[in-house]
């Protein structure tokens, strides 16, 4: 009986043991899968947390890409080259692999390539790695084209104020209309006093846009204090600054306004012997007295005056191509003309005609070296070509209205007391051509993009 119970008790005990065992399997088993997987997934979330900081970092190689595009003195260079006679593809100009290593992370490295596509255009491509543990990366590649637009820094602009302090200021102005173009203030845009300004493009200011007392302005609005939904939030609120580039007035180059006019041919309005058209003041006003009150200027000429020039009352002046000031251009800022014992009185008149349009690119325009000023006694103005002011453009309380195909380009702007209408129509061609200094934009736009794993 003893033996039989013994016997019982060690079948139970072995049954147990193997239960337990089975158990003690089953459960490492399962604790082998749950660290398996927890292992794997691990591995999974850090692949996925260093695929997206690869993509990030493929973008950051793009960004210090464009970056030294826009203001590395090498890569601006190289990727602004100009068409010329032996390449007019730009196919010469090459940049150097770029490698920033580390970058952003520790343990991530990107590099930049760009390929040419010709004048002023790019294929960038950047590779980028985070590195996950010996021999085991993360990639990811971008790859964009971009390019700049060849014309003039300002060409864009019906309206340009490129200094420091370069504000447009409109006041009691009623309407404004900028057609076909766009408005820029290196500082900012004010508009004031029951003013109206209609621009069929942007309206842009590197510091801030202000509207007040019943004012109104009808544009897509870019600047530091707004951002309409129409603007480059990433360059245009708010732009880039961009500098009044200058005009070559009178250096020793063939293409300077002086040396166009000593060669321009000014014979048929003289009567000092002289052909060429460079006068000094006093000579222009007795131009105008004996051509008075018409004086038609020859076709095709860039007629130069050694100082001011002021156009004075009742004369009604045509530019057939360039009038320029080495100083000041004043406009009816008088009502008498009096050279004893003549008196003449009334409203003067500028008209400027553009030479050869369409057919030829001749400049035609008013630059002033420093000032353009209008007074009361300005009867009417009506441009084909550039007006450009190395200082203040001040167009304040004219008697007549004002029309312009082509631009206005100054240090700083005002325009005020206006109610006969003003209208401007862009011309980026009249402004290329008189400013004969053909740029790329300072904006870097992108054509194409793209992403690998």
């Amino acid at each position: 009986m003893a033996l039989t119970n013994f016997r019982k008790l060690n079948k139970k005990k072995g049954s147990v043991l193997i239960f337990t065992l089975i158990i003690l399997a089953i459960m490492i088993a399962l604790g082998s899968y749950f660290i398996s997987s927890s292992l794997a997934g691990s591995k999974i979330s850090n692949s996925q947390e260093a695929s997206i900081k690869a993509y990030y970092l493929a973008e950051a190689g793009v960004a210090e890409a464009i970056y030294k595009l826009k203001n590395d003195p090498v890569w601006k260079s190289a990727f602004e080259t100009y068409p010329s006679a032996g390449d007019a593809t730009c196919s010469s100009w090459s940049i150097a692999p770029y490698t920033r290593d580390p970058a952003l992370f520790s343990n991530g490295k990107y590099t930049i390539n760009v390929t040419n596509l010709g004048c002023a255009r790019a294929e960038i491509e950047s590779k980028a790695e985070i590195e996950l543990s010996p021999g085991r990366v993360s990639r990811r590649e971008v790859k964009v084209q971009v390019f700049k637009g060849i014309g003039n820094a300002v060409s864009d602009f019906a309206i340009f104020t490129g200094g420091a302090s370069g504000n447009i200021s409109i006041s009691d102005v009623s309407p404004l209309n900028i057609h076909n173009g766009n408005l820029f203030s290196n500082n900012n845009i004010i508009i004031n006093w029951a003013s109206t300004v209609n621009v069929d493009k942007k309206a842009l200011a590197t510091n801030n846009i202000n509207v007040f007392w019943s004012s109104s302005l009808n544009a897509t609005s870019c600047a530091a204090n707004i951002c309409d939904s129409g603007c480059d939030i990433s360059s245009e609120c708010p732009p880039d600054a961009i500098l009044t580039p200058p005009i070559d007035f009178d250096s020793a180059s063939a293409d300077s306004y002086l040396s166009l006019a000593k060669n321009s041919d000014c014979s048929s309005i003289r009567t000092d012997g002289k052909t060429n058209c460079v006068f000094t003041p006093a000579e222009f006003e007795d131009l105008m007295w004996y051509n008075y009150p018409e004086l038609s200027l020859p076709t095709n000429t860039v007629v130069y005056v050694t100082g001011d020039i002021n156009i004075r009352a009742g004369q009604e002046l045509t530019v057939n191509g360039v009038l320029v000031s080495d100083k000041d251009i004043n406009m009816g800022k008088d009502f008498l003309w009096i050279r004893w014992p003549t008196i003449r009185s009334g409203s003067c008149t500028v008209t400027v005609y553009r030479p050869g349009v369409p057919d030829d690119n001749e400049p035609s325009g008013l630059l002033a070296k420093r000032k353009i000023n209008t007074g009361l006694f300005l009867g009417g103005l009506d441009v084909n070509g550039l007006i450009y002011s190395g200082d203040q453009f001040s167009l304040n309380s004219i008697g007549g209205g004002v029309e312009v195909h082509g631009g206005i380009v100054a240090r700083k702007f005002s325009l005020s007391s206006l109610w006969h209408g003003v209208d401007l129509y862009l011309d980026s061609d009249v402004i290329i051509d008189t400013f004969k200094n053909s740029s790329y934009s300072p904006v870097i736009k992108i054509n194409h993009w793209e992403e690998e794993y």
